[in-house]
């Protein structure tokens, strides 16, 4: 059964964006766990930022998934509850986090 998510797959700077929106719950977790399995890219960026509703089963679900997973994922568009609902699970949001970009050189 499909989720109340829209997913949108887009390649950006040689890597896949997965961008959600929409509402993410327990079906568009699993959803985008199946879409990552097939997934070639060895980097991955989920984008959360136009998910306008966030189920916590939803986001647990996936935190289930990604603490264990050997692809490099990058998580863009989270809340705090949402990260910290991921910290609860044992994820490292930290390691899933883009790194900041480098200070301009004058």
């Amino acid at each position: 059964m499909p989720g109340s998510c829209t997913f949108l797959r887009e390649v950006e700077g040689g890597r896949t964006v997965i961008r959600l929106s929409g509402v993410f719950d327990r079906a568009s977790a699993a959803e985008l766990a199946e879409r990552l399995e097939v997934e070639a890219g060895d980097e991955v960026v989920l984008d959360f930022s136009l998910i306008r509703e966030f189920a916590d089963l939803g986001v647990a679900a996936l935190a289930h998934e990604l603490a264990g997973g050997d692809r490099r994922l990058l998580l863009r568009g989270l809340r705090q509850h949402q990260l910290r609902i991921f910290r609860y699970f044992g994820v490292d949001v930290e390691s899933f986090q883009p790194s900041p970009p480098a200070p301009a050189m004058h």
